[in-house]
């Protein structure tokens, strides 16, 4: 390994810096010989004992030179080699830069998540928003095809919603997509054993490493916070939403569907039951006979009560609340007995016309009767007015003031003429004519008896030729 190498020459280094520093100081310790000088000096006189000194001189310096240098191997030996110094500087590289790859990659993961998140929401919110549309659209009766129309506005807008959310999610999680990539290839270019040794020296940077983590707990807790946020924002939307959807039903039922609370309204609609009304019956087959109604105008009243049917029916089957299903049923209940009694007086009303003119023919059958049976007896009154040589009798002297007369065909009489009123010899009335068709009445003006039937009448002359 790389280190074992860089230890061997680090000893290699000191203990040749150990083994020159110890030869200075022995050189220090004791005087120099020159031998050349010496043996210059001593040309002429060699002794054994200088040859001797100096080999043991020798001797002794390769023997403490070795003592030493076993020394320094022993006392290395036995030292713990700190490495911190020589540390590969490289190594707590390695380990932040890798603690901080993580760390990107962890967040990176997060606003993937979070814009996930956010897409959810988005789309939710449209959806919710799309919902609260419909209710309203809805509520406003606005007939079948414009509530269709509506509706597919709505729906339109909720989709380009959801196409420009999804548009946006996909180019923001596309590029945290290749964000996330691009960490993890740095993170795979790493070597795996330069790795290992870089986290087997995390205990020498504990302080770094829970600096770290306490930042990136930060982070975290940073990015836990902003999505508690984010979540409390949409509950609160949820619940503004749904508060304004509450209030918008209720102000919709209120007014669609109102409580009647008036005495009126509540006598009428409390424990009402729909009564069970029989069929109306047909019309009296002498309403058109006697013209209260023909055939077209009886079908126009059934084709009329069946148009009520069918629209009564319709709301009817709409879900109302409140005071407006009883309002219905009471009004559908009431028309009923209105129809039913106005069938039954049509009926009764032809059969009592039926009658009548039935009565109407005999008493005029009876009339023309009569009146043929009157003018034989006027006939035969006028002839004994002639044969008595009178003018006339009365034949009706029930009120004075409109006697009926029969004259003598051969008496000429005018309205306005006057006469008398005589009862066997004597006068007892004077009238004034007046003609009415081919009926002579006369009004009594003066009398001094009461008129009887079968008097005599005498024509004087006419008012102006009485006078």
């Amino acid at each position: 390994m790389g280190n074992d190498d860089e230890i061997k020459q680090l000893i290699r280094h000191e203990s040749e810096s150990f083994l020159k520093h110890a030869l200075v100081q022995s050189k220090g310790s004791m005087a120099m010989y020159d031998i050349d000088t010496e043996f210059g000096k001593t040309r002429h006189n060699k002794s054994f004992v200088v040859i001797g000194a100096t080999a043991l001189t020798i001797l002794i310096l390769a023997v403490a030179a070795v003592l030493v240098t076993r020394t320094i191997e022993q006392r290395v030996a036995r030292a713990p080699i700190d490495i911190g110094v020589f540390e590969d500087l490289n190594l707590k590289d390695i380990l932040d830069s890798s603690k901080r790859n993580e760390g990107d990659l962890t967040r990176a993961k997060l606003e993937l998540s979070q814009l996930d998140d956010d897409l959810k929401s988005g789309l939710g919110a449209a959806d919710r928003d799309y919902q609260a549309a419909v209710e309203s659209i809805q509520a406003q009766n606005l007939g079948k095809t414009a509530e269709s129309q509506s509706i597919a506005e709505a729906a339109a807008a909720r989709d380009a919603t959801k196409q420009r959310l999804s548009s946006s999610h996909a180019a923001a999680a596309a590029k945290k997509r290749g964000e996330i990539a691009a960490i993890q290839k740095r993170i795979d270019e790493y070597d795996s054993r330069s790795l290992a040794q870089a986290k087997q020296q995390q205990a020498t940077l504990a302080n770094e490493r829970t600096a770290f983590d306490i930042e990136q707990n930060q982070q975290a807790q940073l990015f836990q916070s902003r999505i508690a946020d984010l979540e409390a924002a949409r509950k609160r939307d949820v619940a503004a939403l749904t508060s304004q959807k509450d209030e918008l039903a209720a102000s919709l039922t209120s007014r669609y569907n109102p409580k009647l609370t008036d005495a009126r309204s509540a006598a009428l609609l409390t424990g009402w039951i729909s009564p069970v009304i029989s069929p109306p019956a047909p019309f009296h087959p002498y309403l058109g006979p006697a013209g209260i109604l023909d055939s077209a105008a009886e079908a126009k009243l059934d084709q009329s009560f069946s148009n009520l049917e069918y629209l009564t029916s319709k709301l009817q089957a709409v879900p109302y609340i409140n005071s407006v299903p009883a309002t219905l049923s009471r009004i559908e209940g009431e028309t009923r007995l209105l129809v039913a009694a106005y069938r039954a007086a049509l009926q009764a009303a032809g059969s009592d016309l039926l009658i009548r003119d039935q009565t109407i023919a005999a008493l005029t059958a009876r009339a023309e009767a009569a009146e043929a049976s009157l003018g034989e007896y006027r006939q035969a009154v006028a002839k004994y007015a002639r044969y008595s040589h009178e003018d006339g009798f009365i034949i009706d002297a029930i009120d004075d003031a409109n006697l009926l007369l029969c004259l003598d065909p051969g008496v000429s009489a005018q309205s306005g003429a006057l006469g008398y009123i005589v009862r066997g010899n004597e006068s007892i009335a004077t009238i004034v004519l007046s003609l009415s068709g081919d009926k002579v009445y006369a009004q009594v003006t003066k009398s001094s008896a009461k008129p009887r039937v079968f008097d005599s009448i005498i024509i004087v002359a006419s008012r102006e030729a009485a006078k």
